[in-house]
């Protein structure tokens, strides 16, 4: 995707940015379908529409991300008894209310990326994300049977749905102006 998918043809779809069917997540996250399958998505970050640390999580899919403009930093997380302790949310797809809880102690190892930057991700992997204001990224799935879905917080009372709405005309302003000071 990234050879069809530049620099020059993204800033054309955020300069008309109000004509395309952007979804908000209220992560921090405005994004734009590339096809049909649901498996190329447009994202465009701001984390100052998330309040507290982004949640640790895993997808159902693996995936590859570019970083088509800005910088944000990728931490992955695994079980470990010395680490430190987090509230685990786990849940069928599409079952977020039937969601059971545990706690689990989890460390971290982050990298940062830059512009032209990639990273894959498996669809098992827990990992969170720190994007600067206005990072632009591009990311390709790879759908894969999931029985289960995993979110971690640092207490109970900070669960947030990770279920997209459609992203308001200020919100879509808001971020494609940000997303235009990288370019």
């Amino acid at each position: 995707m990234s050879e069809t998918l530049s620099k020059a043809l993204v800033l054309t779809m955020l300069q008309h940015a109000e004509d395309f069917p952007w979804r908000m997540q209220d992560i921090g996250l405005m994004s734009l379908r590339l096809d049909d399958r649901r498996e190329c998505r447009l994202h465009v970050w701001d984390p100052s529409y998330w309040v507290g640390e982004p949640p640790i999580h895993d997808h159902p899919y693996d995936f590859t991300s570019t970083i088509i403009a800005g910088e944000m930093t990728n931490t992955r997380y695994e079980e470990d008894t010395e680490g430190d302790k987090y509230m685990r949310f786990r849940y069928s797809p599409g079952a977020e209310n039937g969601r059971r809880s545990d706690a689990v102690r989890l460390s971290s190892r982050a990298t940062i990326f830059h512009e032209g930057k990639h990273y894959h991700q498996l669809a098992h992997e827990l990992h969170a994300s720190w994007q600067q204001p206005g990072t632009v990224t591009a990311i390709c799935c790879q759908w894969v049977e999931t029985p289960e879905l995993t979110v971690c917080v640092r207490d109970e009372g900070s669960w947030r749905s990770g279920q997209g709405r459609e992203a308001t005309r200020e919100e879509i302003k808001g971020f494609t102006a940000k997303a235009l000071e990288w370019f």
